[in-house]
């Protein structure tokens, strides 16, 4: 890279179907100048980044993965609008060469637009092993844009990328091209063309408006029918009903053309010798029996990996913070106790649950990122779609879901991939009733203390009740909040490939750096918090302002048969669901005072965790407790996940809403509960 003066400024997409590598090369051209948002007033994620060439600067956008610019969905309207309206300097369209075929339908759709278009080739080493010996001057001829052959793991065909991309950015005035090979579609195509060439101008092209008149396209109609005169429109309508299944036959006549274009650089005998045939593990791995089988085993081992990554660091945290205990209160012995008490009980426990939380959640994320990298999640979406269709969504809200049972907030963010607004906004409501792992804790202590060896079930009980809201959910959200018509899975199944460190961690990095900044300093506010309204010098909570707020909501809490600390301890699942653990050790501590939240996570038994479980027992009902293990494992989810919904909807009305519906699904399960609890106990 020069470091020469800047002259020029340059704005170049990136555009691809998912798993071409896009995200690959995006980490390659722009490292570490590069940050992520969401797209303005969207909930999908933006990635821009900057990289200086020969003099000029570049900023790069990586366009979400789609498979066409039809503006089906979301991701797919985001980057239609993108190449039209902001007009970028270059276009890079990612390809996969071991699956040309598929890959290149997006660049059909592209090419319609006024934009300046190269074809990266990547994963040509996947290719060759395949036995498909492409020819990319070949390719580049038929398509009369630059093709680039390239292996972006190994950064091969990087340094050509870049100077295909400053050659087409200096380009003015790029012409848009028509890829279709069926004479009945390429008649009507030009007889619509000549009709509306002279009417439309930028951002829109008129090839791009004749071919999208042809498919039905709502935003091409709207626009031809502002330009044009209403005798010309009649006759434009009149031709395209003269095409029946016009979205189809435009479809197939751009893949007889993709078929054309392939065959010149690969040739038809290649074709047939390199067709992969697919692997033995493949065919168990989307068994729809044996391969749900696998998914399931693969999914355990990878929810163990991320608990074995976790626990040197929640090991290494339970070391330390005695010490750092110690040490505060020698350091402050002579200081007012309610201080000591601040750091000790209220600042440094929820600093170390954050950091406890993170090492989890960092293994989570590098496991899901691990098992993305390789292509092995879409089968995940695929081999679980028909279980998802009976709930009213399919595949791709699968993972959303599992992601749930480590962290609430992976679901919502998860949720980002599935393809429509309806089912998306169904499945970000549905994944907080999925229990996370800190809930799983707090269940797990409960259960113990209270039920012992009825413990499976207990938990059986809760998993079939979770069953039961799930598909209650989905037919309330599908049938009355946001109706619409239930999609279908239309996915690719990626080739595996070895995984790509460098895009993993950049991944799992930035998923880990945004859950640092909200998370761990929520926590850790909360913490704050619940000391600050629990603390009193002589150790009587009676009189604390934590106590008045309880027992301001004995009416609600009493129905559930709790009294005042037990509903406090429930409400606490709001800041975070390991502080209830927080709360029941405080307000259920045998006498000593406020007890630190570590105390009791990190306990693992001994005679302190036995006191507190014993004055827990002690001090409630089996039928209570059985109501507040069901109010709290369908309670609101924690605040980190609320303001994550509220992130990714960029709507109060969805958040309150979500967490009223959490808030009263909640009650009615403790009622229920707690009478059942009567009725056993």
């Amino acid at each position: 890279m020069s470091t020469d003066i800047l002259t020029r400024t340059f704005t170049v997409a990136l555009a691809g179907q998912p798993n071409t590598g896009k995200s690959t090369i995006f980490n390659r051209l722009t490292g570490s100048h590069q940050h992520v948002g969401n797209w303005p007033g969207k909930t999908v994620e933006k990635k821009a980044g900057s990289l200086n060439y020969r003099n000029s600067s570049y900023t790069v956008v990586d366009l979400p993965g789609t498979y066409s610019l039809t503006a089906n969905s979301l991701e797919e309207t985001i980057a239609r609008d993108f190449l039209m309206h902001e007009q970028p300097d270059a276009v890079v369209v990612l390809a996969d060469a071991s699956q040309l075929e598929r890959t290149l339908y997006l660049l059909g759709e592209i090419r319609l637009l006024a934009v300046q278009t190269v074809l990266a080739l990547n994963m040509m080493d996947v290719a060759e092993k395949q036995g498909k010996n492409i020819d990319p001057k070949a390719l580049e001829k038929e398509l009369g844009i630059p093709v680039i052959p390239m292996t972006a793991a190994r950064g091969i065909g990087m340094e050509s990328l870049l100077e295909s991309i400053a050659a087409c950015a200096a380009k003015k005035e790029p012409r848009p091209q028509v890829y279709m090979e069926e004479p009945g579609c390429l008649d009507l195509y030009r007889q619509i063309h000549s009709l509306i060439k002279d009417r439309i101008s930028r951002p829109y092209t008129p090839e791009w408006a004749a071919v999208k008149l042809i498919e039905g396209d709502p935003e091409a109609i709207r626009k031809v029918e502002a330009r044009v005169k209403a005798e010309d429109m009649e006759h434009i309508n009149n031709l395209i009903n003269s095409l029946v299944d016009g979205p189809l036959q435009i479809a197939g006549a751009r893949y007889s053309w993709i078929q054309k274009a392939v065959s010149a650089a690969l040739g038809s005998e290649e074709i047939l010798a390199g067709t992969r045939k697919r692997s033995g593990f493949d065919w168990a791995a989307i068994h729809p029996v044996w391969g749900k089988v696998i998914a399931l085993g693969i999914m355990t081992l990878a929810f163990a990996g991320a608990l074995m990554l976790a626990m040197p660091i929640m090991a290494g945290v339970q070391k330390i913070v005695p010490a750092i205990l110690s040490g505060i209160s020698a350091i402050l012995a002579p200081a007012p106790p309610w201080i000591t008490s601040m750091i000790a009980d209220g600042i440094i426990p929820g600093l170390s649950i954050g950091v406890m939380m993170l090492a989890y959640i960092f293994g989570v994320y590098l496991v899901f990122g691990i098992l993305e990298d390789v292509g092995y999640l879409a089968r995940l979406a695929y081999l679980f779609d028909s279980w998802m269709h009976r709930i009213g969504l399919h595949g791709k809200s699968f993972m959303p879901l599992l992601m749930s049972f480590g962290c609430n907030i992976a679901g919502v963010t998860g949720s980002r991939t599935v393809d429509s607004w309806q089912q998306r906004m169904t499945t970000l409501v549905m994944v907080s009733i999925v229990p996370c792992m800190a809930l799983w804790g707090v269940v797990g202590f409960m259960g113990a203390i209270f039920f012992g060896s009825a413990m499976p079930i207990l938990v059986l009980s809760l998993l079939g009740a979770m069953l039961l809201q799930l598909a209650l959910t989905s037919a309330l959200l599908r049938n009355i909040v946001v109706k619409g018509e239930q999609t279908g899975l239309i996915m690719e199944l990626p080739p595996y490939h070895r995984p790509n460190w460098k895009t993993i961690w950049s991944y799992v990095w930035g998923q880990v750096k945004g859950f640092s900044k909200r998370a761990i300093t929520l926590i850790a506010l909360i913490s704050l918090a619940v000391w600050a309204l629990s603390y009193q010098p002589d150790g009587n909570m009676e009189n604390s302002l934590l106590a008045a707020i309880g027992k301001f909501f004995d009416p609600v809490s009493g129905l559930m048969g709790m009294d005042w600390k037990l509903f406090i301890a429930l409400v606490a699942a709001v800041a975070a669901k390991e502080a209830s653990l927080s709360v029941l050790a405080v307000l259920y501590g045998a006498g000593e005072g406020i007890v630190s939240i570590t105390g009791l996570l990190l306990a693992g038994g001994g005679a302190g965790h036995a006191a507190i479980a014993g004055s827990i027992a002690g001090a409630i009902s089996p039928a209570s407790a059985l109501a507040f293990i069901f109010a709290f494992f369908f309670s609101i989810p924690c605040i980190g996940t609320v303001a994550t919904i509220y992130s990714e909807t960029k709507s109060l009305k969805w958040t309150a809403g979500c967490s009223l519906y959490y808030t009263l699904t909640s009650f009615i399960a403790g009622v229920l509960a707690y009478h059942v609890g009567l009725l056993i106990f």
